[in-house]
C-alpha cells in the first residue's frame, strides 16, 4: 500500500512539475515500455496520470491516454465502450464525452467513425468529412477530431509539398502544419507525422530535445496517437513490439490494432524482435 501511495504521489508531482512531451516521457517510463505513444504531443505529464486508470478499462491504455490533458478519456471510454469496438481510438485526446455524440452521428456516414470522431469536441468532423470526400481518399483521417473545415485549407496548401497531406493536416486548426513541415524537412524521416496537427513549430523544438527515444516523431507529434492505427501487412499472430517505425510509404491500412495484444506493453515472446527485424529495411 505504501508503495502504491508513493507511485501515485510521484505521478501527481510529475503531472504538475513536468511539461511537454519530454517531461511526460520521463514520468511515463516506470509505467510502460513504450512511452512515446502515451506522451505524444503532451503539454504536461497528465497522460502518465491517466494511464493507470486506463489499464483497468482497455487493452490499449497508451492509446486511450495518448496526449491526454486530464482523465476525460477514461470517462469517454466508459460511455463509448458499448457503442464501438474501438473506444480507445474514439476517446484518445478527448476533453469530454463529445466524441460519443460525434460517433453516433457519423455512423452510416463513414466506415471509420471512431477515427473521424477521435478526440472530437463537437460534430464538426462530419461537416469537414462531407467537404473532404472529393479532395482525398482519406477524408476520415484528414478530418479526424476537426473543429472546423480548416483541415481542407491545410490539405490544399500541403498538396505538392508532401505525399501525405491527409496525415500532415489531420484535424488541423490552420495551415501551421505546413509551415512546421517545411521547417522539419531534413530533421526527421517522418516530417508529416511530426507536424501532424501542429499549431506552431513546437514539434520541432521538441524533436531537438527528444534524444531520449528512438521515436521522436511519435513523441513530439500532436497527432502521435494516429501511429497506433497504422499497419503494413502485419499478420495478427506476429507479436510485434510497439511502436514499429513507419515503413515507406506511410501506410494507413485497416483494421485497427490487433485486439489480442496491448501496443503499450512489451512483446510476450522472444521471437518478436526477429519479426520486427523483417521490417528494418522498409
Amino acid at each position: 500500500m505504501k508503495a502504491l501511495i508513493g507511485i501515485l504521489s510521484l505521478l501527481s508531482c510529475s503531472t504538475h512539475a513536468a511539461t511537454g512531451p519530454v517531461g511526460c516521457y520521463e514520468a511515463a517510463k516506470p509505467l510502460t515500455v513504450y512511452p512515446p505513444l502515451l506522451c505524444a504531443g503532451a503539454a504536461t505529464a497528465a497522460p502518465a496520470a491517466c494511464f493507470p486508470g486506463a489499464q483497468a478499462l482497455t487493452n490499449f491504455p497508451a492509446l486511450l491516454c495518448s496526449g491526454a490533458a486530464s482523465n476525460a478519456p477514461l470517462d469517454c471510454f466508459k460511455a463509448a465502450k458499448s457503442m464501438t469496438g474501438f473506444p480507445a481510438l474514439l476517446c484518445a485526446r478527448a476533453k469530454s464525452n463529445a466524441p460519443t455524440a460525434c460517433f453516433a452521428a457519423a455512423k452510416g456516414v463513414t466506415n471509420y467513425p471512431a477515427l473521424l470522431c477521435s478526440g472530437a469536441e463537437s460534430n464538426a468532423p462530419l461537416s469537414c468529412f462531407a467537404a473532404a470526400k472529393n479532395a482525398t481518399s482519406y477524408p476520415a483521417l484528414l478530418c479526424a477530431g476537426a473543429g472546423s473545415n480548416a483541415p481542407l485549407d491545410c490539405f490544399a496548401a500541403a498538396k505538392g509539398l508532401t505525399d501525405y497531406p491527409a496525415l500532415l493536416c489531420a484535424g488541423a486548426r490552420s495551415t501551421a502544419p505546413v509551415d512546421c513541415f517545411r521547417a522539419a524537412r531534413g530533421l526527421t524521416q517522418h516530417p508529416a507525422l511530426l507536424c501532424s496537427g501542429a499549431v506552431d513549430d513546437g514539434p520541432i523544438g521538441c524533436l531537438k530535445a527528444a534524444g531520449i527515444t528512438d521515436n521522436p516523431s511519435v513523441l513530439c507529434s500532436p497527432n502521435g496517437a494516429l501511429k497506433a492505427i497504422t499497419r503494413h501487412d502485419v499478420h495478427p499472430s506476429w507479436d510485434l513490439p510497439y511502436p514499429m517505425r513507419f515503413p515507406h510509404p506511410y501506410p494507413f491500412q485497416y483494421p485497427f490494432p490487433d485486439p489480442n495484444r496491448d501496443p503499450s506493453r512489451a512483446p510476450r515472446t522472444p521471437d518478436a524482435p526477429n519479426a520486427a527485424a523483417l521490417f528494418a529495411g522498409f
